[in-house]
């Protein structure tokens, strides 16, 4: 197998950048074996290593006609592999790092970095073997097959593996254009009066320092909340789970994306409609806006906090979907929800006496807690025992009864 290539050095490696075809990749490059490892429970461990993403990475070659993956960085051993060089002259530029390698076929090649593309494309291939052509850039480096030349190896791989830095939650929102929730969760920040003029924190978490009085949620916290709206919207035209997931990894078409941005976008817009503090905020000034208090050292309104944020959307789908209420409707029955959360019946709960988030929320409840709050007709009775314990164990009580709790909103 002839291929050309680019010779270079960094370190102490040499390396050739070059390109090769799918299905040379699936011919000729083995899993990660012994050779790196020096022992074949630890091969067996990386190679159970590669798991679901193989699956992702085949879809994705198969259905994203965009499709593209960054460099595999493949080991070569064995075998008597060629170069030759070629003398590159263009008026007063020359080079002799351009060339042919050649490799015998009898190397032994075998991914330090891409073993989860490679698994891809051999699986890719198995489906559709008209991608057979398509070609890959790649680096090969030397691999010497001894203990030192193991060890060098297993560093690069650690390092490649290890070091690199994955991309944040937040950099894949602002750049994915395949997930419809992130197409929708970008469009909204730049169009919805809730989030605009820094009202979104663009950080690598959820939380937002009680410092800030301005902002309503984070980047990542938006997310999550469209992510439950477009699962509550997609479900009700009868989409399957599989369905929705893919909406996620290939971007639908324009009719149907516009669709949920409109559709994720509504229901922003009637709750700062419908909700009291959320119209005063959207109104207000940053100068004012400490004023408001919906974020403080002392604890504040409850939507402006992720945890909060998170399960008031989720208790507003369920709720939509038992009662058939329409939106703004359902909005405005959960005003009954207390939102000062440092107040009964969330002191202890979402917030602490010594004035921090509590770390240890149960979900599950809170969600029920909102609904509880709202109409305790539709909360089945094992939660509302649920509840009940839950708050009470929080408050350091022995029980308490619905009415005592109901009292308490």
């Amino acid at each position: 197998m002839k291929i050309a290539a680019i010779k270079g050095k960094i370190g102490i490696w040499n390396y050739y950048v070059t390109a090769m075809r799918f299905e040379d990749i699936v011919n000729h490059v083995s899993p990660i074996t012994e050779e790196i490892s020096n022992n074949k429970t630890f091969s067996n461990m990386l190679q159970r290593a590669i798991t679901d993403n193989v699956d992702e990475i085949k879809e994705y070659l198969i259905h994203q006609p965009e499709r593209f993956f960054n460099a595999l960085v493949l080991a070569v051993y064995d075998g008597k592999p060629e170069w030759y060089e070629l003398e590159v002259e263009i008026e007063d530029f020359r080079t002799y790092s351009v060339g042919v390698l050649e490799l015998t076929g009898e190397e032994v090649i075998f991914p330090v970095d891409g073993q989860h593309r490679v698994e891809g494309i051999r699986k890719a291939l198995q489906e559709n073997p008209e991608l057979q052509n398509e070609k890959v850039p790649v680096i090969m480096i030397g691999h010497e097959n001894t203990l030192e030349g193991k060890k060098r190896t297993r560093r690069l791989f650690s390092t490649l593996n290890r070091r690199a830095r994955k991309v944040n939650d937040n950099e894949l929102i602002a750049l994915d254009e395949d997930d419809v929730v992130a197409v929708a969760t970008r469009d909204i920040i730049e169009r919805n009066p809730l989030f605009v003029d820094d009202r979104i924190v663009n950080i690598g978490n959820k939380n937002i320092s009680s410092s800030n009085h301005w902002a309503f949620t984070s980047i990542i916290e938006l997310y999550e909340c469209n992510k439950i709206l477009f699962d509550y919207l997609a479900s009700k035209e009868g989409l399957k789970a599989k369905e929705k997931k893919q909406m996620l990894l290939y971007r639908p078409d324009a009719q149907t994306t516009n669709k949920y941005i409109t559709g994720i976008n509504e229901f922003w817009q009637v709750m700062q409609e419908e909700i009291p503090s959320l119209k005063e905020y959207v109104m207000s000034s940053k100068e004012s806006a400490e004023a408001l208090g919906n974020r403080t050292e002392t604890g504040g309104n409850l939507l402006f906090r992720p945890i909060a944020l998170t399960q008031y959307m989720n208790a507003l789908c369920y709720y939509l979907n038992k009662t058939g209420l329409d939106l703004p409707t359902a909005v405005r029955n959960f005003n009954k929800i207390p939102l000062d959360i440092h107040k009964e019946p969330w002191l202890n709960i979402l917030w602490t006496q010594d004035n921090k988030i509590n770390g240890r929320v149960r979900k599950k409840e809170v969600m029920n807690m909102m609904l509880l709050c709202v109409d305790s007709s539709i909360v089945k009775q094992k939660d509302i025992e649920a509840i009940l314990t839950y708050w009470a164990t929080a408050n350091g009580k022995e029980s308490v009864t619905l009415e005592d709790f109901l009292t308490r909103i």
